[in-house]
């Protein structure tokens, strides 16, 4: 908090004066708590374990979908939250940039049913339910979470080579009701984000 203080001997000087001052001090206050919050809960791409399977691509593992008390809030009032995970697959190359092979984007969401007061789940894997109904927040998240071996279909045959998997996870504002839109927009409470991620393929 040094830089915060101000004595009144250096206002005459051309520093900046005591309002001022307290004004930035607040600023970066504020701006400080919204990186502490969006850091107590965001998406993480936690373990991806890749392979071929016939003429698909397999994931197998899990995403830690960790929500921010703003984000809990509009879930339990029962606003539908849409989670994407994307996921690219590239063939790496030694003397030229790696190429990307295909790219996914995989729809899920989770909803709470006051009336059930169960939350209501939708992974949209093949050969599963349309909805898995969940008695409590945190079993809800972790099956939207869990990859449960999704097969994700090619269209060329992949030859015996060194290929990587990237992974990402995201909340889809986008898919938001449009009077919330704005407000995810522009808090950082609704940018949960897992970034980037990389896994090697096995065959």
């Amino acid at each position: 908090m040094r830089a915060c203080v101000k004595t009144e001997e250096s206002a005459g000087n051309g520093a900046v004066t005591e309002p001022k001052m307290r004004w930035r001090c607040f600023a970066v206050l504020l701006l400080g708590l919204a990186f502490l919050g969006r850091a107590a809960a965001d998406f993480k791409v936690a373990d991806v374990q890749p392979k071929f399977v016939d003429q698909s691509l397999v994931l197998a593992g899990n995403i830690d979908l960790s929500l921010t008390p703003q984000v809990e809030e509009a879930l339990s009032k029962g606003i539908p939250l849409d989670v994407i995970i994307e996921v690219r697959l590239y063939q790496h190359r030694r003397f030229l940039w790696d190429k990307r092979i295909a790219t996914w984007n995989v729809h899920r969401s989770i909803q709470f049913h006051a009336l059930s007061g169960q939350y209501l789940v939708s992974t949209g894997d093949p050969g599963l339910e349309a909805r898995e109904s969940l008695l409590t927040q945190q079993e809800a998240l972790k099956s939207l979470g869990s990859l449960n071996d999704l097969k994700l279909a090619l269209t060329n045959v992949v030859p015996a080579e060194n290929y990587s998997v990237d992974v990402r996870a995201s909340l889809d504002i986008e898919a938001l009701p449009t009077p919330l839109r704005p407000v995810a927009y522009t808090s950082f409470a609704w940018h949960l984000n897992s970034g980037w991620t990389t896994w090697k393929v096995a065959r």
